[in-house]
């Protein structure tokens, strides 16, 4: 039988794009970073010299992305991030999304990923034990990975961990004894030429996996892929993450600070810095009685003199909780690599340390102040771009208030078709950070995240729950937790709240090697409820660097089955079948 074969960066009459699409590279500048450079060979002496003509950025593979981790806002031209999962293929949420696997290849393989190489895992996630163990095929290695708990699982072991324990240490590699319910690997398994998960056990099997994917032969990639060999991960990746909350400027950045004081109805203007520099920290401390109505104003940052600004959220979602309001005085409402809100004796200190470049100019406010504050402390820190202007994008928090959502519609919480004032852009996604209930309200969270990418008509990343998202499981058990790439530092108990703003539930996603590249456009959904069913209050932060206009264009179509196109390309095939119509469900649901 006939199938279609398209090579673009668009779909073409109603088929998705290939992956191995053709694509013009439109990016200016055209020289690579040698900072960047030099740091990868650095931390990779094995990888070889890079190609001296190199006019695409150079993309961070696997654990590389830890270890130049600056490197955060570098375009990520020619790669693709999935995201797949054993969501219910019916469009519903058919056992909580749990055990739809692919196949059987024995009674205890359960296949619920295949894919053809070459790429990097750059993520798992199970629900608890639940399937373990797991076995990872990496071209002809069989990588077994259990956790501590498998053995008898209905006993399960507190504190839990991963087995091999030397090739998956925390924190990149954490249990459903700290996340409150899932077991997840950010350790990058790399693979030449294909792909297979599949679990032991069916109990409820609920899992979603993060795949870096690289076309044959490219050249932009830090490091070549080879199959992973079950070495331990390099130590300074696990050492950057457990700095997590730290300022992670360098300590010859350029520094400034103050307090300001903020009034009701009126922005004040932190800071006008020239550039081309990149923001490395910004911090805030604010007293304990003004926190809530701190963290209810909005950050606002304009780059470049733009007409509109690129960061415009609010202040306590923008650093990756839902509201100040601290129940249990923990230290740490969220811990994450970068962000963070700590308590203070006096109140809280915010600090947020997302690489954010600038070519000309950047232009930091805080606005819609409703009550009246003084002395709130500032400071930031910057350093020189050294990256040509076109080889990164602009850092962008896109906030929307969602309301109550629409029935039967997914919550859209980034759609970069027109944003901005430009219709095109390239960039990648590098998180979210969202309220789902102001009711402490926890039904919400069988809602799955489908996130669309150039065009395309099927999500290229489908996950299989809110919770599931945000490093959770089982609703976190109604529990709170803060890990440097995932959390959900605020809400109580459902029921169980001791104020109004207890009552607020969110939760974050930051994504740094699992980054979703885009050519093109970006279109994240959410399901509000298992099947856009709940009336609670979302507001949402999308995360992603960005600059105006495409890295990625269509070139040419192969219409296998069509004989006009076939011919046009010279494209024979003596052993296939009359074209023949298939009638399936798409992923995003069945077609209506």
């Amino acid at each position: 039988m006939r199938a279609a074969l398209v090579t673009s960066g668009a779909p073409i009459a109603g088929r998705e794009p290939s992956f191995l699409a053709l694509a013009i590279l439109v990016l200016a500048g055209c020289s690579p970073s040698p900072t960047m450079i030099d740091r990868i060979d650095a931390a990779r002496p094995d990888a070889g010299p890079l190609p001296p003509a190199l006019v695409v950025p150079v993309v961070a593979v696997g654990i590389d992305a830890y270890l130049g981790w600056e490197a955060w806002p570098r375009l990520r031209v020619g790669t693709r991030t999935e995201m797949r999962s054993t969501y219910d293929r019916a469009g519903g949420n058919e056992g909580s999304d749990a055990a739809h696997f692919l196949r059987s290849d024995a009674p205890d393989r359960w296949v619920t990923l295949e894919l053809g190489g070459p790429g990097v895992l750059v993520f798992a996630r199970a629900n608890h034990w639940h399937g373990s163990p797991w076995h990872f095929g990496l071209d002809a290695t069989d990588v077994v990975v259990r956790e501590t708990s498998t053995t008898d699982p209905d006993h399960p072991i507190d504190p839990s961990s991963f087995e091999p324990a030397a090739a998956f240490p925390p924190p990149l590699a954490v249990t459903w004894s700290l996340t409150r319910g899932a077991d997840l690997s950010w350790v990058p398994l790399a693979f030449e030429r294909a792909l297979t998960i599949s679990y032991e056990r069916t109990f409820y099997g609920t899992g979603y996996d993060i795949v870096q994917r690289f076309p044959e032969g490219a050249e932009n990639l830090s490091h070549p892929i080879t199959t992973f060999d079950g070495a331990a991960p390099d130590a300074r990746a696990i050492a950057l993450l457990d700095r997590a909350g730290e300022d992670l400027a360098p300590t010859d950045a350029l520094r400034s600070s103050g307090t300001i004081d903020l009034a009701p109805g009126h922005d004040a203007l932190l800071a006008s810095l020239d550039g081309p520099r990149v923001l490395r920290a910004l911090r805030f401390r604010v007293d304990a009685a003004h926190a809530l109505a701190f963290g209810r104003a909005h950050l606002r940052i304009t780059w470049d003199d733009r007409e509109v600004p690129s960061i415009d959220a609010p202040i306590a979602l923008f650093f990756g909780a839902g509201t100040l309001y601290d129940r249990d005085d923990r230290e740490w409402l969220v811990r994450a690599l970068p962000v963070s809100i700590r308590r203070t004796a006096s109140g809280f200190d915010l600090l947020a340390a997302w690489p954010m470049p600038f070519a000309r100019r950047a232009r930091i406010e805080i606005t819609d102040v409703a009550e009246a504050m003084s002395g709130v402390a500032w400071d930031l820190a910057t350093v020189p771009l050294v990256d040509p202007p076109g080889h990164v994008g602009s850092f962008h928090a896109s906030y929307v208030d969602q309301g109550t959502g629409t029935p039967g519609e997914d919550l859209v919480l980034l759609d970069t078709r027109g944003i901005e004032r430009s219709n095109d852009w390239c960039g990648h996604v590098v998180g979210t950070s969202f309220v789902f209930s102001e009711n402490a309200f926890l039904g919400t969270l069988e809602g799955d995240p489908r996130f669309y990418f150039d065009d395309a008509r099927s999500p290229q990343a489908f996950g299989t729950g809110t919770e599931e998202w945000g490093g959770g499981g089982d609703y976190w058990g109604g529990l709170n937790m803060t890990l440097p790439l995932a959390g959900h530092p605020v809400g109580a108990r459902q029921g169980a709240a001791l104020d109004p703003e207890d009552a607020i539930e969110s939760a974050y996603r930051f994504l740094l090697a699992d980054a979703f590249p885009f050519g093109a456009r970006a279109r994240l959904q959410l399901e509000h409820g298992g099947r856009d069913d709940t009336s609670e209050h979302y507001r949402t932060v999308a995360l992603w660097y960005g600059r105006p206009g495409r890295c990625l264009v269509s070139t040419d179509v192969l219409d296998v089955g069509d004989p006009a196109s076939e011919a046009a390309h010279g494209y024979t095939s003596p052993d296939a079948s009359a074209v023949v119509t298939v009638t399936s469900t798409w992923d995003a649901g069945p077609l209506s």
